[in-house]
C-alpha cells in the first residue's frame, strides 16, 4: 500500500520544512545552524590568528589588501523530525460509523497517516532524520530513522501496519519521547484532539524541552456537530464507556460550544509554546489537506 501517491509526491517535492536553528541536530543536513564552522555555505570573514587552519585563509583577499583573513561558513545541520500520530479510537471516525452510515468519507486515521507520511517525506527530501511515532495511552513503537527518499517504502509499510484503538494520553507520550529521544527537533503532532484534557499541558512541555512544535488538528463535522437527536445510548470510542442521554438542540449547542473552547485552548497553548497550529478537515480533498498542512512551506519561503 502506498500512503502517498505520485500526485502527492509531486506536490510535496515543491515544499520544504524550515526549522529553527536551535532545533537542529549535530549531523550535517539541510538546515542552517547558528554555529560558524567549516560547513558548506559562506558566512563571513574574520582576522587570521596564529594557529588557525591555513587552508581556510582567503588568499584572494590577501592579494587585494595584504591582510590575512579566514573564510567562515555557516554550518548546515540536519533536523530531527518527530511525527507523532494519534492512534486512539476516535481516529477511526467517521468512516463506517453510525454517524456516517453511508461511508464515503476517509477516517481521520487515513488522513492522519497521509499527513504523517508527508512530513516524513519532505524531511527526507531535505536529508533530515524523520521518525514516525504513533501514540495512544503512551508512545508506541517508532519507525526506523528515515533519511532518504529510498526509505519511503518503509514509511508505507510502517503506517499500513498501524491500527487505532484505545485512549489518548499525550502528556505520557511526550514524557516517553523525552526519555527515548533527548535531542531537540521539530515535533509534528497529528491528532483529532478528542480528549478534554492533556493536550495543552503536552504542548507546553514540548516547548519547554526546546522542540519546535507543529500541531495538525484533524477535524470532521461529526466531532463538532454530531447529527443526533432523541433518546440515545452513546459509546466512547476510546474508553469503551457508554452513556444514555436525550439529545436536544440546547444540548447539541452546548456540546459544540465545549468542543470549540477545547480546540481554542489547544491552539493557544501551541502558539504560546512557539508552535504553529493548523486545522485540516477530513472532508477536504487530499491536495487541499497537504497544502493546508504545509501552508507557507513552499521552497524559498520561510515558515
Amino acid at each position: 500500500m502506498r500512503v502517498l501517491d505520485d500526485a502527492a509526491r509531486r506536490l510535496l517535492d515543491r515544499l520544504a520544512l524550515h526549522v529553527r536553528p536551535g532545533a537542529t541536530a549535530t549531523r550535517q543536513g539541510g538546515h542552517r545552524s547558528p554555529v560558524l564552522a567549516s560547513g558548506v555555505e559562506f558566512a563571513d570573514h574574520r582576522a587570521y590568528v596564529p594557529g588557525d587552519d591555513f587552508r581556510r585563509i582567503d588568499w584572494k583577499k590577501f592579494a587585494q589588501n595584504g591582510v590575512l583573513v579566514l573564510r567562515q561558513f555557516e554550518e548546515e545541520r540536519d533536523a530531527r523530525i518527530y511525527v507523532m500520530l494519534d492512534l486512539s479510537g476516535s481516529m477511526l471516525l467517521p468512516q463506517g460509523s453510525a454517524l456516517d452510515p453511508r461511508g464515503g468519507k476517509p477516517s481521520k486515521l487515513e488522513v492522519g497517516k497521509r499527513i504523517a507520511a508527508a512530513f516524513a517525506y519532505v524531511g527526507m527530501k531535505r536529508f533530515d532524520r524523520s521518525i514516525v511515532l504513533p501514540f495512544g495511552g503512551d508512545l508506541g513503537r517508532e519507525s526506523r530513522p528515515l533519511r532518504t527518499g529510498a526509505d519511503l517504502p518503509d514509511v508505507d509499510r510502517f503506517l499500513t501496519e498501524c491500527s487505532a484503538g484505545g485512549v489518548t494520553h499525550l502528556p505520557q507520550a511526550v514524557r516517553t519521547l523525552a526519555e527515548r529521544f533527548p535531542k531537540r527537533g521539530l515535533v509534528v503532532v497529528v491528532s483529532d484532539l478528542m480528549k478534554p484534557e492533556g493536550f495543552p499541558e503536552a504542548f507546553r512541555t514540548l516547548g519547554a524541552l526546546g522542540h519546535e512544535l507543529r500541531v495538525v488538528h484533524l477535524s470532521c463535522e461529526e466531532d463538532r456537530q454530531p447529527k443526533l437527536e432523541g433518546e440515545l445510548e452513546l459509546f466512547d470510542a476510546e474508553s469503551g464507556q457508554t452513556v444514555r442521554l436525550r439529545m436536544s438542540k440546547d444540548l447539541a449547542r452546548a456540546y459544540t460550544k465545549i468542543v470549540d473552547a477545547h480546540v481554542k485552548s489547544c491552539r493557544e497553548a501551541c502558539r504560546r509554546a512557539g508552535g504553529r497550529f493548523v486545522e485540516i478537515e477530513v472532508e477536504a480533498s487530499g491536495e487541499q489537506q497537504l497544502k493546508r498542512a504545509f501552508a507557507g512551506h513552499e521552497k524559498g519561503k520561510a515558515a
